[in-house]
């Protein structure tokens, strides 16, 4: 990872053991630069990437991630965590939710990404290529600026068996109640499953707001993974959690106005409705109904909607 962050990053620094380098990482054939904190361990290990703020309204993983920068002593670490903080610049400084202002796509719906694509597709490029430098991957996110959520954890189903049950394993190590599978293969730890790194997406926060509270809690579970890889000393804590076969998301038909009739964590049966979208004058233009037995791990909570915009997510939990 060390040799590719001199290929990424013109004019860096020598980057040896027991040493902290920041900067930033230019996206070729963009304005954008990813801000970055490379920690380079006393002693040998194995090499971590970490990620947050793919999408640019999620606070309290942005934060977690600034914090854990500066935390993180490369004295105690063994191996190499590279920690980009936030990815998604451009969207975080115009406060937008899921999507970036330069053309209007979802980051986490791009990947591998393409090195002569559009600006999101370019962003997802480099971070892929740091990907298969990684022996494990961490992308933050929680609580977009409309979206209401329970802690849970979403790992890929994609690759090999053994890179799978590594990816839940170490999901459950971050104490989040809920662990989902996922066989997504344009999001983020799609992208790193199809280039044999194993990982998991972390979602914790509430609707764009962040706290510190909620930030100490996502630093320590963030720890105790990488306790669990011998990357910081200590014994990794071992939590009970409920795993889940896959989530399922209802979208948008229509643009309007969003009334969902569940709450976070609710308990729901198969037909049973989430919520409906009427027009600006309360007519109804569709509803949404559960399409399995589940729990609600995330809810939109904005008034306002449009189409093709996710509005609900059901925990499944495993028929086996």
């Amino acid at each position: 990872m060390r040799e590719l962050i001199r290929q990424l990053v013109p004019g860096i620094k020598t980057l040896t053991a027991g040493t902290k380098t920041t900067g930033h990482i230019p996206v070729a054939g963009t304005p954008i630069e990813m801000p970055f904190t490379l920690i380079c361990g006393a002693t040998d290990g194995k090499d971590i990437l970490i990620t947050g703020g793919v999408h640019g309204g999620e606070y309290p993983c942005i934060e977690t991630a600034l914090q854990l920068a500066k935390e993180l002593d490369p004295q105690e670490v063994a191996g190499t965590v590279l920690i980009i903080h936030p990815v998604n610049t451009a969207a975080f400084l115009a406060r937008m939710q899921y999507y970036g202002p330069y053309d209007g796509k979802n980051l986490n719906r791009v990947f591998p990404g393409k090195a002569t694509g559009t600006v999101s597709e370019r962003i997802a490029y480099v971070v892929h290529q740091l990907q298969k430098e990684a022996a494990f991957f961490i992308d933050l996110h929680g609580g977009d600026i409309h979206e209401s959520l329970v802690p849970f954890v979403i790992y890929s189903n994609l690759g090999s068996t053994d890179l799978a049950e590594q990816s839940r394993q170490a999901s459950a190590l971050l104490g989040f109640p809920y662990v989902v599978g996922s066989v997504s293969e344009n999001g983020s730890i799609g992208g790193a499953a199809s280039c044999g790194t194993p990982g998991f997406l972390a979602e914790l926060g509430q609707c764009g707001r962040w706290n510190q509270d909620e930030v100490e809690q996502y630093k320590a579970a963030v720890k105790n993974v990488l306790r669990s890889l011998a990357v910081i000393p200590g014994q990794a804590q071992i939590h009970e959690v409920e795993y889940l076969e896959k989530m399922l998301v209802a979208t948008a038909m229509h643009e309007g106005c969003w009334y969902p009739e569940v709450k976070l964590e609710d308990k729901v049966t198969r037909g049973q409705k989430l919520g409906e979208i009427r027009d600006f004058f309360g007519t109804q233009l569709s509803d949404y109904h559960a399409e399995s037995d589940g729990i609600v791990l995330y809810l939109v909570t904005s008034l306002a909607i449009t189409s093709n915009d996710p509005l609900c997510a059901i925990g499944v939990q495993s028929t086996k």
